[in-house]
């Protein structure tokens, strides 16, 4: 089915983790009227292991302008087939995303009164790849059976041809230029207050919260190597804004990293972080280096 002449274009914003989308959802959903808003949800129960979203309350109609959300899979495409889908994400480098994903974890534990953790344990217990991974399944809606069964330069290839079809991609720190753009089109004040800073985070649960340059640089050139997917993508992607179509792809390092044993690994940091969010920080009998410790205040 063509587009209507007189049917505006529908703009889908992909969120990825602290990559500013709390900013953007607060301000789209404070300056669009309800009816053009709508931020997709995650599905609960036993539904969301057929699909990761919730499209059951989503209004299919030319006043919806913007539909945003983590859980924004591509299926979601065939709601609106007489529509011209306009596609935006902002992303990160894994390092400073690592940095920001663990303060968000630790001001959430505090506030429900759980424990602090170090970061070796936060690390080892996320994904590797994370954003990519994140694109794979909840965007393209890849298993994880089929994320297993690829390659990383599969995995990349995938996340790039994805990304090549964006109206507007970015690093994070181009929120505001993602909002002027969007204003123009939508009618809409560019200017919003960003939400989830350092300072929201430290007021909020009284954690001093963990900067990128309090790591130890083995750390940081460690997340970088082990996040290659990652950290490519985001060096590929981090200045296109609108010109996704000339963008070229940054060469992958050659190499496998195995996603099935890292996984395992994962798993082991998972149980070893639920147990330390709970009875607070004890010794695990997990071999860290000195040197990637960190103590925060």
């Amino acid at each position: 089915m063509g587009h209507g002449a007189n049917t505006p274009p529908l703009h889908f914003i992909y969120h990825v983790p602290k990559c500013a989308g709390r900013t953007i959802d607060r301000h789209l959903a404070s300056t669009l009227p309800a009816s053009a808003y709508y931020r997709l949800r995650k599905r609960r129960g036993m539904g969301r292991f057929v699909t990761r979203y919730d499209s059951s309350r989503l209004p299919v109609s030319n006043a919806t302008r913007v539909v945003s959300g983590h859980h924004l899979g591509i299926s979601l495409d065939s709601l609106f087939q007489d529509r011209l889908i306009k596609r935006s994400m902002l992303l990160r480098d894994p390092a400073s995303h690592f940095v920001s994903y663990y303060n968000y974890r630790m001001t959430r534990y505090i506030s429900e009164g759980l424990q602090p953790y170090g970061v070796d344990v936060a690390y080892g217990a996320m994904r590797r790849n994370f954003i990519t991974h994140y694109i794979l399944n909840n965007f393209l809606e890849l298993s994880w059976v089929q994320i297993a069964s690829l390659s990383d330069q599969d995995k990349y290839d995938l996340a790039n041809a994805f990304l090549s079809m964006f109206w507007f991609v970015g690093d994070y720190t181009l929120c505001d230029g993602l909002l002027s753009a969007l204003g123009d089109r939508l009618g809409i004040p560019a200017n919003a207050r960003p939400r989830n800073t350092l300072a929201d985070l430290a007021r909020g649960a009284g954690w001093t919260p963990l900067t990128l340059d309090l790591l130890p640089r083995t750390m940081v050139a460690n997340i970088e190597a082990e996040n290659n997917v990652d950290q490519r993508l985001w060096e590929t992607w981090r200045e296109a804004r609108h010109e996704t179509g000339a963008v070229r792809p940054v060469a992958l390092d050659n190499g496998r990293s195995s996603f099935i044993s890292n996984e395992a690994i994962r798993f082991v940091h998972q149980i070893v972080r639920r147990l330390q969010r709970r009875w607070g920080l004890f010794d695990a009998g997990l071999p860290v280096p000195q040197e990637d410790r960190v103590t925060l205040a």
